[in-house]
Order: structure tokens, then C-alpha cells, then sequence
């Protein structure tokens, strides 16, 4: 990938500590009726499913990516750069708490009510934040034309294993445990393994056995679960980033 598209990449926000696979539950909405974002949350992403199908029903093009996709792609990201400001402003509420409790010298009364008052608050939002990023995320992929899966797929592709940065950004941008949780390795490896049966369906054989052995080492492996890490991606899929 070239240096000018790098930054591009990286200007349009890593993950701001949001999980990469977040959908939100109809039934935990159904719990919480009085909170506006998180149904309009499961609207748009039922508009999304309905537009587009799931995530693990998208498959991979053989021809890798286009300039068009990644254009779509990324107007998405870019969309979604104001709210992750929102997550980083929570995140600083949580974290002179911590700073609080992990000072050498006892903090005053004042001080201390000030910071509890500020996750209080940050707590009450962070549900409210929660809905309107998936609203704002679904409603981009809408726009775009995008499905989830395909979603998903470029981003890992991308930002993870040529860019080689990490999975599970924290908000202030720090690497967390830096692992795909177990579900999201599934979700990948099941792309990595539709991408494969469709390389062997085009009589790509050889390129489809590169996948399908990625695709076994993750799930064999203790890895983070990012396939082809260290810009180590197939030519079909390197050549076009």
C-alpha cells in the first residue's frame, strides 16, 4: 500500500474500542424501550440484513478488492470519526477515576465527587452512544452499499493485516489484549473459508488452498486471529491496497 493511502487509512479511525462485529441485540433493546438510539440501532440494522444479508452469508469476490469498494469503505469510516470523539470523552471521564484511585497522595472530597459524577454520567450515556454509532455505521453501509460482511472483511484486510496494527484499539487509541475475541475468529475464518471455495469454483485451486491453510493455522493456532499478518496478504488481495 502506498504511503499516501496509508494515511488516508489511518486518518479514517481504527475501531475507537468498539467491537468490530457489534450488532445489538433486539432482545436487550426490547428491555430498554425508552432508549430512542438503540432502536433506531436495530432498524437500520435490520434494513442493513434485509438490504444485504448477513455477515456470514457475504462471500468474498475472487478479484480481491476494487478502488470503489475500498472508496465505500472508508466514506463509512470517515462517517463514524465524530462519534468515536464521543467514546474518547468517556473514556477520559473513566480514566481520571483511575488516575484518583492510583495517585500517590489522597485526593480531596471535591476532586473525588467531580470524577464519580463524570462516570455517572458517562455510564447513562455510553448505551445511548452505543446505539448511535451501530445506527450510524449500518446507516453508512446502507449509503455505501455495503453489507457487514464485506465490511468486516476490509477492514480486517486492511487495517489489521496490512497495516499491521493490532486488533481491539482502546479508546485513547492504547492496545488492549490485542486478540480477535473467539466469535470474531469465526467470523473471519468463515470468510477466508467462502473466499476459498470461491477461488476453486473460478479454478483458482492453488490460491484457494493459500486461504484455506491460513484460515486452519488461525483456528489451530493461539494467534490474534488477523490471516496473513506482517503485509504477508495473497497478490489478489495485496495488489489492489
Amino acid at each position: 500500500m502506498s504511503s499516501t493511502a496509508k494515511k488516508w487509512l489511518l486518518g479514517c479511525g481504527l475501531g475507537c474500542g468498539i467491537p468490530l462485529l457489534l450488532v445489538i441485540a433486539v432482545s436487550l433493546v426490547s428491555g430498554l424501550r425508552m432508549m430512542k438510539p438503540l432502536n433506531e440501532a436495530v432498524d437500520a440494522q435490520k434494513e442493513l440484513i434485509a438490504s444485504f444479508g448477513t455477515r456470514d452469508e457475504w462471500v468474498p469476490p475472487v478479484d480481491g478488492l476494487t478502488p470503489d469498494r475500498l472508496e465505500r469503505f472508508l466514506a463509512v469510516r470517515d462517517s463514524l470519526n465524530p462519534i468515536c470523539a464521543d467514546f474518547t470523552k468517556i473514556a477520559v471521564k473513566f480514566r481520571n477515576v483511575g488516575e484518583l484511585d492510583s495517585g500517590g497522595e489522597k485526593a480531596g472530597k471535591l476532586e473525588v465527587l467531580k470524577a464519580a459524577g463524570g462516570v455517572t454520567g458517562a455510564v447513562f450515556s455510553f448505551a445511548g452512544n452505543i446505539g448511535r454509532f451501530t445506527t450510524a455505521r449500518n446507516r453508512g453501509l446502507l449509503a455505501a452499499e455495503m453489507g457487514l460482511g464485506e465490511y468486516i472483511w476490509i477492514y480486517v484486510l486492511a487495517y489489521n493485516s496490512d497495516l499491521g496494527h493490532p486488533p481491539n484499539v482502546d479508546f485513547d487509541d492504547k492496545e488492549s489484549d490485542s486478540r480477535y475475541a473467539a466469535q470474531e475468529r469465526d467470523v473471519i475464518r468463515g470468510l477466508m473459508a467462502r473466499h476459498a471455495d470461491a477461488l476453486a469454483e473460478a479454478d483458482r485451486g492453488e490460491e484457494a488452498d493459500l486461504w484455506r491453510a491460513e484460515a486452519g493455522r488461525l483456528e489451530n493456532s493461539d494467534s490474534d486471529g488477523v490471516p496473513f499478518p506482517d503485509g504477508s496478504l495473497p497478490p489478489e488481495i495485496a495488489d489492489k491496497l
